[in-house]
């Protein structure tokens, strides 16, 4: 048999899974520019956040202030939020801010509500024995802070509103709505509330049923996407003081660190995950295995990058390893056997990516089943059983491949 191993359960012990094949199977592992580049040491991450772009020092920011909160991304993002904080800290203990008067939120938008395990695995116990840490509800506690130019009402976490500075941390990965994550998103949607969160991915992003999605919008659109510039006015309408956006390897660290103001940290992110992010995507392969790592409660965020290698005939493998499951989705999820969310579809996801997608799941979700049409799903819980799967569609010597990561890596062939 043939081996290759892959990056898996990013916050449940981060350990690898080796995937085996026959011998006689034309296997090919792809590999993503980020694996292996050594990443930015404690002293660099702190000298990018002393250098920030567009705004002054945090140290100057906070000066005579007193009540900040610290916003961090959810698990849905690969972020190691303890590899940035210490050096924020420290900026504000610079300015005179005290222990007592920090706080983080995480920036939750409608995924909902995390639990101890998940604010240690983000922050680390050092920061948790500090700190307090809040989860966002989008439903309640929220204060108005205007409207966009778009007409989009901006409801933000109260305690986040309470505070005289406001710090943001994040990462950049491809979005299929937003270009990039990252940058304002940490505010919109990431601590606001429900009706401000539905406008603007409804009506004025044009995502969810009765509406159609604005040509701005889609994978890589920054610069002049309706979505990201009103999720920007709502983020200067609630006062975002200073952000940092990363750009990570495959390990999860930081090869790249921007500091300030959250449009310029954004926009100086993007070519690094051009670059870092570019993974070897060959064509018309029978088979195509897509790992789901980095986005892994997101799993089907890596159906896009694997369709740019399969054939029409040939089959998706997707990677399904999260003990957690699938995130929920209060503005597009489904929430009950005839009820969903108001932006969701209300039917299942229609599958023309290849002639089947195969779920390798140990960890089966029946609500999650009913995303995909049954004729061309098959889930399965055992990897002997994908291959035995594999076999009666494949025979002989199929062509495959492995992404390593289907929901950070980008096709090389796209960004070319």
């Amino acid at each position: 048999m043939k081996n290759v191993v892959v990056p898996n359960r990013p916050w449940n012990g981060d350990q690898p899974m080796e995937l085996s094949f026959p011998d006689e199977w034309d296997v090919k592992r792809c590999k993503i520019a980020s694996e292996g580049i050594k990443a930015l040491t404690a002293e660099q991450v702190k000298a990018a956040i002393r250098e920030p772009l567009g705004t002054r020092p945090l140290s100057k920011i906070a000066e005579r202030k007193k009540e900040v909160v610290i916003i961090f991304d959810d698990m849905t993002r690969p972020t190691k939020i303890y590899q940035y904080a210490p050096a924020v800290i420290e900026e504000l203990h610079k300015a005179g801010i005290s222990d007592e008067n920090i706080r983080f939120i995480i920036a939750a938008g409608s995924h909902g509500t995390y639990t101890l395990r998940h604010f240690r695995e983000k922050l680390g116990e050092d920061l948790l024995s500090f700190y307090p840490v809040y989860n966002h509800n989008p439903y309640e506690m929220l204060k108005y802070v205007g409207e966009t130019s778009r007409g989009t009402p901006a409801w933000i976490n109260g305690e986040v509103m309470s505070c005289d500075v406001k710090i943001g941390i994040g990462t950049l990965l491809f979005h299929r709505m937003f270009g990039f994550s990252g940058g304002g998103k940490i505010i919109c949607p990431g601590v606001s509330g429900i009706e401000t969160i539905k406008h603007n991915h409804g009506n004025v992003g044009g995502y969810g049923p009765g509406f159609t999605p604005h040509p701005s919008t889609g994978h890589f659109k920054a610069q002049g996407n309706v979505l990201r510039e009103d999720s920007e006015e709502v983020a200067r309408l609630a006062g975002l003081d200073f952000k940092i956006d990363t750009v990570l390897n495959l390990e999860r660290n930081p090869l790249e660190v921007y500091a300030g103001d959250f449009i310029q940290t954004h926009r100086a992110a993007i070519p690094g995950v051009l670059k870092w992010h570019r993974c070897e995507s060959p064509k018309e392969n029978d088979i195509v295995v897509a790992q789901t790592y980095m986005r892994q409660n997101e799993p089907d965020l890596g159906l896009w990058p694997a369709s740019q290698s399969v054939k029409k005939d040939g089959s998706i493998v997707l990677i399904v390893d999260d003990p957690d499951g699938d995130i929920n989705h209060w503005i597009f999820g489904r929430h009950g056997k005839f009820i969903g969310a108001s932006l969701w579809s209300g039917r299942s996801r229609p599958f023309t990516m290849a002639a089947r997608l195969i779920i390798y799941n140990k960890f089966k979700d029946r609500k999650a089943v009913n995303k995909f049409p049954k004729e061309t799903t098959i889930w399965l819980k055992n990897w002997d059983e994908v291959v035995e799967t594999l076999k009666t569609y494949h025979p002989g010597k199929p062509k495959v491949a492995v992404l390593p990561d289907a929901t950070s890596g980008i096709p090389e062939d796209v960004i070319s």
